[in-house]
């Protein structure tokens, strides 16, 4: 029941089923069969990490002109945003609508120069009633056409519409490759993001539409943030998300929305950086923030901003201690074993944060002798220059 195969439900059957009186062992090895948490692929990510710096002449020729070293000239940012009837319901006392739109307001105030944005919504006509399904159902709009961002034109558009209607996320998706037709070629990035609350309901096929609009020459990537979204919602989301070619992210609260957009911000930056293409000191010191940045992304200390490993083993240690609260209520343990039981938990805790403290200075390691190794090759190259 591990990731998004989580179901508090079927949970609470399966602890049901257990004999009365389990000791701390017996309980932890069942909650770790159930609910442990694949740390494989980010893992992976974590082992492979290793930086590497192509070092050119002083005037930056050579192996620069290669494919691989190329940064787009422009990138443009497609929003899709779910402007359903449920977006009207509240998160910790504010509407979800209002906490979406502040949210993409200063996601998009704080993209890079190159940027360009679109806003495109759905379902923000008619009501969510069976009458005016058709009407709902049709109904997507670019509210804001793409192109640089302008503060006020955006945020005219931001008060356009209100959550009323159902969800043709398959519709918007649609629309979105219509809005990037004309945004081709090697030098165009194409990232859509869409922010919704809940899935399809109006017979649409989103993950066919979101695969169509990935493969197309348009080449977009499709990312999904799931706002205060159940699991069946959840699963279905990501399925879009990854048929897109991009990546699903969960938010609970207005701030979980915030941070999320923080860390999608940095990742549009990041097409910007120099990728390790390195002819002076400076281009050096962009890469090592660059590298800094994605140690951060798979080790760092705050989930929500981009801490993969973080992410995977707080969710684990979350639900693992609900259970202990679910076996307790159930009177599968008593006090002296759900003390034990706790503990056991706290310690796979503390070998996961020990393990991401080794792992951050590892990396961090490795990212400074391969700093020192370029910096020594930068050195033998301005001293071939001066001494030819």
């Amino acid at each position: 029941m591990a990731g998004d195969k989580y179901d508090e439900a079927k949970l609470k059957k399966e602890l049901e089923g257990l004999p009365k009186g389990l000791s701390a062992e017996e309980a932890y090895n069942r909650l770790i069969y159930l609910l442990a948490e694949d740390y494989g692929p980010v893992v992976k990510e974590i082992e492979n990490f290793r930086p590497a710096f192509d070092v050119g002449d002083l005037e930056g020729s050579g192996k620069a002109s290669e494919e691989k070293g190329k940064k787009p000239d422009r990138v443009n940012v497609s929003i899709l945003l779910d402007a359903s009837g449920s977006m009207a319901g509240k998160v910790n006392g504010r509407v979800k609508m209002d906490l979406a739109k502040e949210a993409i307001r200063d996601f998009v105030s704080n993209l890079p120069e190159q940027s360009r944005v679109s806003l495109r919504v759905y379902g923000h006509k008619g009501r969510n009633s069976q009458k005016d399904k058709e009407v709902s159902c049709n109904s997507t709009e670019e509210v804001f056409v793409l192109g640089e961002y302008d503060e006020s034109r955006f945020s005219k558009a931001l008060g356009r519409f209100k959550p009323t209607g159902w969800t043709p996320l398959a519709s918007a998706i649609q629309g979105a490759q219509q809005d990037l037709s004309a945004e081709k070629g090697e030098n165009v990035k194409n990232v859509v993001y869409v922010v919704s609350d809940g899935i399809e309901t109006c017979g649409g096929d989103p993950v066919k539409a979101a695969k169509a609009l990935h493969e197309s020459d348009i080449q977009a990537v499709v990312n999904i943030i799931g706002f205060d979204v159940d699991n069946a919602g959840q699963r279905a989301l990501k399925k879009v998300a990854e048929a897109g070619g991009g990546e699903y992210q969960t938010a609970r609260t207005g701030e979980d929305l915030r941070r999320l957009f923080e860390k999608n911000r940095n990742s549009i930056g990041n097409l910007f950086r120099t990728t390790g293409r390195v002819g002076n000191l400076y281009e050096m010191n962009a890469y090592k923030l660059n590298m800094i940045d994605e140690i951060e992304n798979l080790l760092g200390s705050n989930p929500f901003v981009g801490s993969k490993f973080l992410e995977v083993y707080d969710r684990e240690n979350k639900r693992l201690m609900e259970a202990v609260n679910l076996l307790v209520s159930l009177e599968k343990i008593d006090e002296k074993n759900r003390d034990a039981l706790r503990e056991k938990i706290g310690h796979r805790l503390k070998l996961m944060q020990q393990y991401r403290d080794e792992k951050k200075e590892e990396l961090h390691e490795r990212l400074d002798q391969a700093l020192e190794k370029a910096r020594r090759q930068m050195e033998e190259n301005i001293d071939e220059a001066l001494n030819p």
